[in-house]
């Protein structure tokens, strides 16, 4: 591989990962579009495709929760496929280097946020001094290093790497590829049963069953189980009467709510929207999102306090504290927050305890609504569609993913905001009224059957074992399918799900499956 090449691609990997903190979190960093986007750069699309969608199966259902670092699927996706391509041995050198760098990654995105630890400290200091103007520059510097993080680990793996894989693809004896084949087909449980533990609760949970033996026993596509499931959610949530109560909530809100447009006007909205992609700016294990947050806001505080500069001051150093919620849902948060910082700067008894209650009362629940209809939904529904157009090499596979979830991405984006500037203080009382459970249970219902259905669709495992009785032979499969269907994925799934909830960690679990699929797979026990 050429310098040149090797540098474009650590650029994509650097690039797809700046995505994610500066431009709104696009899931452009997802295999199904990133492995694609590879295999266009070297030549080979149709392998770029098949990666993508195998790996895409594999880490669905891992997403950043919290502070926590899941496995750096970026990297391993990059590696991945440019390894599988190099070498000319598809999906099962993919997987010797996807996995393997996706874990190692973690290292590297562990060092950029503690790097960002530091430069959030510094700014700070800038804070203290109310020298706004080089605090936010500093943000892209946090960026950069973020994109670095990704850039360089890649492109000396691809530089120094490409003879070393080649001369291990080549060692690879049979029953090693064969163990690699059967755990390629496990390692998607895990993704199904981290998706399971977000969505799942003891009420909910039969739905993801219904979906299962949808698919196991009629063959119905993943789309068709989200449409039913959607159907089955308005049916149930349509027979109560939630709907008027929010109604009467929004009316209330824009009849007792001060007018302030004559403050923040549209212009500053729609900057605010922009800005409001770069929520997971410089993001770092202390302070998380609230760098990214405060440098979205910036803006609108210079206008309200551009006469007070000690005001000014505290306003910078308050919003510097820590605050984490969903990447697409700032909005709401944002527009009350500059609600209550307007009122302060007009005079208003509001203190910072005030403030920063709000904010910190509302990114739980909104992280949670998010989780439910984005991650827990939006993102395996159209990633189980596009995988599975992937692996029949079809091209619209990453576009449908990529433009699908973003077109819904910046419409959400867009209303919540402006529903958060309507609403204002009456917001609170919207995000526990009836509407938004709701929407919530209804997302979550259609997740659930998503997931159901995914599983006994893309879970590939079987058993070749079959035994002698008198002079017939008996096939396990076949008795196990007289069961039900899918038995077998669905076990694996179960017991993933289980150890899940029992706080097993995730990157052990993956360890876990490759070992058990390296063993059953060798031994002819599954395939």
């Amino acid at each position: 591989m050429s310098i040149i090449t090797a540098l474009l691609l650590s650029f994509v990997a650097g690039f797809a990962y700046f995505s994610r903190r500066f431009l709104g979190d696009l899931y452009l960093e997802r295999p199904i579009v990133l492995a694609p986007i590879v295999g266009l750069i070297l030549g080979d699309l149709h392998t770029g495709l098949i990666v993508g969608g195998t790996l895409e199966l594999i880490f669905m259902g891992v997403t950043n929760v919290g502070n926590s670092i899941p496995p750096n699927y970026t990297i391993g996706g990059v590696l991945g496929t440019a390894f599988a391509i190099t070498s000319g041995q598809g999906i099962e050198t993919a997987l010797l280097i996807a996995i393997p760098a996706a874990l190692l990654g973690v290292f590297f995105e562990m060092l950029a946020k503690t790097i960002c630890v530091m430069l959030v400290g510094v700014a700070d200091r800038l804070a203290d001094r109310g020298e706004d103007r080089k605090l936010a520059r500093l943000l892209h510097v946090g960026n950069l290093v973020h994109f670095l993080s990704n850039a360089i680990p890649t492109f000396i793996a691809l530089v120094l790497g490409n003879t070393i894989v080649q001369a291990i693809v080549e060692g690879i004896p049979v029953w090693l590829k064969d163990g690699l084949t059967v755990a390629g087909n496990l390692l998607p449980a895990l993704g199904f049963a981290l998706l399971l533990s977000v969505l799942a609760t003891r009420a909910l949970f039969p739905f993801f069953f219904i979906g299962f033996l949808i698919v196991a026993y009629m063959n119905m596509g993943i789309l068709g189980v989200a449409a039913l499931g959607l159907c089955v959610a308005l049916v149930m949530q349509y027979r109560r009467n939630d709907l008027e109560e929010y109604n009467e909530m929004e009316s209330e809100a824009a009849a007792t709510t001060a007018d302030l447009s004559d403050i923040f006007t549209k212009s500053d909205i729609r900057r605010l929207f922009f800005r409001s992609f770069a929520i997971q700016s410089a993001f770092s294990f202390d302070r998380m999102q609230a760098y990214g947050f405060l440098w979205g806001i910036l803006p609108l505080l210079r206008k309200l306090y551009k006469d007070k500069p000690e005001q000014f001051k505290a306003a910078l150093k308050r919003h510097l504290i820590i605050y984490n919620s969903h990447s697409w849902l700032p909005g709401p948060v944002m527009a009350l927050t500059l609600d209550l910082e307007a009122r302060k700067a007009n005079g208003e008894e509001i203190d910072d305890q005030a403030i920063q209650g709000l904010k910190s009362g509302l990114m739980g629940p909104i992280a949670g609504v998010g989780d439910s209809m984005f991650n827990g939904t939006l993102k395996p529904m159209l990633g189980g569609v596009a995988a599975a157009l992937a692996l029949q090499g079809n091209v619209v596979a990453p576009l449908l993913f990529f433009f699908g979830v973003n077109i819904v991405h910046v419409l959400v984006r867009w209303y919540t905001l402006n529903r958060g500037f309507a609403l204002r203080e009456q917001f609170l009382a919207v995000m526990a009224s009836g509407q938004i459970k709701m929407v919530m249970e209804a997302a979550t219902i259609m997740g659930l059957m998503t997931v159901g259905a995914l599983t006994a669709t893309w879970l590939k495992v079987s058993t070749p074992i079959a035994y002698n009785m008198k002079e017939t032979s008996v096939s396990i499969q076949t008795m196990l399918d007289g069961i039900m269907p899918k038995l077998l994925p669905l076990a694996f799934v179960m017991i993933v799900f289980w150890l899940i909830r029992k706080r097993m960690k995730t990157t052990t679990l993956m360890f876990g499956l490759i070992i058990v699929g390296l063993v059953l797979g060798a031994l002819k026990i599954l395939n």
